[in-house]
């Protein structure tokens, strides 16, 4: 996915950065999940203090892929206690308009300043934990969807050029 930049990261202290992030879009997604209102509100509770994160591969300057396990990589950042949450329309690369979950969140730009940075310009994916998910396959308007019914997240997860987001497209913005 090729993720939409808006006007200029914000200095939130010298360590510190803020964005905004769009997270997810409800209803039927390309991959075959469907998120309902109900499920949406669910896990838009679970924002604060989600990590942003990735594994960064120094010789090749680019992020990898999830890892084999959650815990590999690093936290570049961080949903904050109150996410500053709204629904915001974008219009998508295919030419849909979309009402996504946006949030705030403060990336580590003192400490990883190359990588932080690096997360605003590639593709993310959504992770939830899996421990948490619960659901059902339904026929939807004629197509077969997983329905989620419960879940929360895990993290906010940067990745390489090579690695398309397996759950749900994410994509950083700036704020002015």
């Amino acid at each position: 996915f090729s993720l939409s930049i808006y006007g200029n990261i914000t200095a939130f202290n010298e360590v510190l950065s803020k964005a905004r992030c769009r997270i997810f879009y409800k209803y039927g997604n390309r991959n075959g999940t469907y998120i309902t209102d109900e499920f949406a509100e669910k896990l838009i509770s679970t924002l604060p203090y989600v990590p942003v994160k990735g594994i960064y591969d120094a010789v090749s300057e680019d992020f990898t892929d999830h890892g084999h396990e959650r815990y590999e990589g690093r936290i570049y950042g961080i949903v904050p206690e109150n996410p500053n949450f709204a629904w915001e329309t974008h219009l998508d690369e295919d030419g849909v308009e979309r009402e996504y979950a946006c949030t705030d969140i403060y990336l580590f730009t003192g400490i990883y300043k190359k990588e932080a940075l690096d997360v605003l310009q590639k593709s993310q994916s959504m992770e939830l934990y899996a421990d948490s998910i619960q659901g059902e396959w339904k026929f939807i308007d004629g197509k077969k969807y997983y329905v989620f019914t419960d879940g929360c997240f895990l993290g906010l997860q940067a990745l390489g050029d090579k690695y398309e987001p397996c759950l749900f497209r994410l994509s950083f913005y700036h704020t002015d």
